[in-house]
């Protein structure tokens, strides 16, 4: 067979093919126009509109004074009780919320406690409203210094302390809440 016999072969079933791909599709039995319509009121929820009546007050004499049924008044009382408890269980859980996830200026970290003891004092005598803390797990002491709720505030103090702790650094800690509000931020 000639190599023209075998392309001619080959490309007639396949131009076959591409052309059935784009002819119209048909369904069997039925048109190709037909648009699906459903009625769905059946199943739809109806509401009847009832007018609001507007009841007019009968003139009340002078010096008599009336008095609201005390039915209609009940519920938005209880309703505003039971959210007043609410409130109060609330804040009463938010009072017991002692610690929060903050930040700790690092100063020093070393095995010589005597300059974990002047780390210390710099802090108290530097920063009095900065809390230091002191830990010891052998043979190693830290020292750490504020309860800062935001780093932006801590990283404020962490340049002032790096003038004379040039390896401070800022890190993750839990905090107590009441320290942390009392903490002042140095203005730029």
């Amino acid at each position: 067979m000639s190599l023209k016999r075998k392309i001619f072969l080959l490309v007639i079933p396949l131009s076959f093919l591409a052309l059935s791909g784009c002819s119209k599709k048909t369904t069997p039995g039925g048109t190709t126009t037909t648009e699906y319509r459903e009625d769905l009121s059946s199943v739809r929820p109806r509401f009847e509109y009832v007018e609001p009546s507007i009841i007019k007050k009968a003139e009340s004499k002078p010096g008599v004074t009336e008095t609201s049924p005390k039915g209609s008044s009940d519920k938005p009382l209880y309703v505003n009780k039971r959210l007043e408890t609410v409130l109060d269980t609330m804040a009463q859980q938010n009072k017991a919320i002692k610690y929060i996830s903050g930040y700790r200026i690092q100063l020093y970290v070393g095995n010589v406690r005597q300059e974990a003891d002047n780390a210390k004092a710099y802090i108290y005598q530097s920063f009095p409203d900065l809390n230091p803390y002191v830990s010891y797990s052998q043979p190693t002491y830290r020292v750490k210094a504020g309860d800062f709720m935001y780093r932006s505030d801590a990283e404020q103090y962490l340049e002032q302390i790096r003038a004379q702790y040039s390896s401070a650094v800022i890190l993750a800690d839990r905090v107590e809440i009441k320290r942390s509000l009392l903490i002042r931020v140095p203005a730029e």
